[in-house]
């Protein structure tokens, strides 16, 4: 840079080159280089910031989550492979021990709504109905309802006396038309 003196260009410049020296650091950046050199190259990056290099979060974070979607996985995949057998096929439906009640739900499918179905559960020895905290004296309940289009669960309380296979029977009827249909319980110890 020139001024009309020309001096001043030159001072400016001798000033410039003076702040091209470091000041002197007392021998800190030759200890950081010497130490640097002794730890040698760091740790290759882990798999996660390999493969994920904008990953933002840390990977122990990560892994509580893997496993969380891992279970759901697990857990949606033996729902659609496990199949439950159908009763006429002799196949039990539904599993509980004698010393509980268990709530068993028996599902009425209809293609169309329907004004009045004719219901009636039976049970067998071995199995009793269960209300209010106790055990109801009848073999079987009879009554009319609606049903709408679709899925129509009927909860039903039952406990067993004892071990063993038992078949809840389900006998619909609808104007003409009569189905029956059995539910195969199975009552195990505990």
């Amino acid at each position: 840079m020139k001024t009309a003196g020309g001096t001043d260009g030159r001072d400016l410049r001798d000033r410039l080159r003076d702040l091209k020296v470091d000041a002197p650091d007392d021998g800190f950046s030759a200890s950081l280089h010497r130490r640097l050199v002794a730890a040698g190259s760091p740790d290759a990056p882990g798999i996660w910031r390999r493969l994920w290099p904008t990953l933002k979060a840390e990977p122990r974070v990560l892994w509580p989550a893997f496993g969380v979607a891992a279970g759901l996985a697990v857990f949606l995949i033996l729902g659609q492979v496990y199949d439950v057998p159908h009763p006429r096929g002799g196949g039990v439906v539904a599993q509980f021990p004698a010393t509980k009640v268990a709530v068993v739900r028996v599902n009425l499918t209809a293609e169309v709504a329907v004004e009045s179905a004719h219901i009636r559960i039976s049970l067998p020895e071995g199995l009793y109905f269960w209300a209010d905290g106790r055990e109801l004296p009848q073999r079987s309940f009879e009554w009319s309802q609606p049903l709408r289009a679709g899925d129509n669960d009927i909860p039903i309380a039952v406990r067993g006396q004892r071990p063993g296979r038992y078949r809840l029977t389900v006998s619909t009827r609808i104007g003409e038309q009569h189905i029956d249909e059995d539910v195969v319980l199975e009552v195990v110890e505990g």
